[in-house]
């Protein structure tokens, strides 16, 4: 009997810890906030003209960036002008959703969350919880609405499937190590930087630097792009600046214990497991073989940010997982799946 996908009962990845105390990163262009629905659109005309645009050549409307700020419209020192004043529930639906995601699985929905804002990486957080995540993963008709669904065939490498309860004996191990920060490279077992099919690291690095402006992201996109010139062929780097330094110095004034970098990127990294996105382009060796290569840039820009005391090290560490957790959404680093290796 084939077992399918279910979105119930929701489940949590233990470790996984998040509040949102208004650092205002996930609320600025360093990425887009969006796509919004068209209900979104048309609660947010009746609040405003300016309230959100359709870039050219896109279909899907995303909130209005300030040109000054580089933040949302609706955002101030005092946190979100819609939550504040008209209720959690006025906010867009990706507002609402940020940062978590649904996995459907054979045994319930996986809650992931994305590792883009200090409010997930930097602090005395609590865990996360069903009943604080669940709203957030309804859609308007008030149903679970997953973003990946995974069934019972899970596919470890080229060469092996097996069923999801094996699977899950298999992941508790990693997904344990991962969580203490012991040991990254050996746990992903495969080393960064692997042969592409039909082009090459310097490549993509080049088409990362293409990404211009003053935005956060475009920022963003330079620093992963040196990072790989630099592991790749010890280039120069082209981009130093820090457009999201007062989100970090923000959530730098919360870290009471600082932990090691290799536990904020090991937190990272098991919610990329966890979440079984990577099923998307095949198994998971070759999964490894894109975290080690992530992993590895996440090093290099967390080196070139200030690590002169275990706060800082700490504050690196989160601020270059930011920037390697938002580039690898983008096209030229998306299209690489099916030129890893299998």
């Amino acid at each position: 009997m084939k077992v399918l996908a279910r979105r119930e009962p929701l489940l949590v990845r233990p470790g996984a810890r998040f509040d949102c105390v208004g650092d205002g990163l996930c609320c600025s262009d360093i990425h887009a906030v969006g796509a919004l629905t068209d209900d979104d659109c048309e609660m947010l005309s009746m609040i405003s003209e300016d309230a959100f645009e359709r870039h050219e050549g896109e279909d899907a409307a995303v909130m209005m960036m300030r040109s000054d700020t580089g933040r949302c419209v609706f955002w101030s020192e005092g946190g979100c002008a819609l939550h504040s004043q008209l209720g959690p529930e006025m906010k867009p639906t990706p507002c609402i959703q940020f940062p978590y995601a649904l996995t459907a699985t054979p045994v319930g929905g996986r809650i992931s969350t994305q590792h883009r804002c200090t409010c997930r990486t930097l602090g005395p957080l609590p865990p996360v919880s069903v009943e604080s995540a669940r709203p957030c993963l309804l859609d308007a008709r008030g149903e679970l609405k997953p973003e990946h669904a995974v069934l019972d065939e899970v596919k470890w490498s080229a060469d092996e499937t097996i069923s999801f309860a094996e699977y899950q004996e298999r992941e508790a191990g990693l997904l344990d190590a991962l969580i203490e920060g012991r040991n990254l490279g050996r746990v992903l077992e495969s080393e960064p930087f692997p042969g592409l099919d039909g082009t090459t690291w310097l490549d993509v690095a080049a088409e990362l630097l293409e990404f211009q402006g003053p935005s956060r992201a475009a920022t963003a996109s330079r620093w992963f792009a040196d990072a790989i010139g630099f592991l790749v062929e010890r280039r120069e780097r082209t981009e130093t600046g820090r457009p999201w330094a007062d989100a970090f110095e923000r959530a730098g004034q919360r870290v009471v214990d600082p932990v090691s970098p290799n536990k904020v990127f090991g937190d990272w990294l098991a919610d990329e497991l966890w979440s079984m996105r990577w099923t998307y382009n095949g198994n998971l060796a070759r999964a490894r073989a894109e975290w080690a290569t992530r992993l590895a840039i996440a090093r290099r820009i967390a080196a070139w940010l200030d690590i002169s005391t275990p706060l800082q090290d700490n504050i690196s560490a989160a601020e270059a997982v930011m920037i390697v957790d938002i580039i690898s959404t983008t096209d030229p680093w998306t299209e690489l799946g099916d030129r890893l290796p299998l």
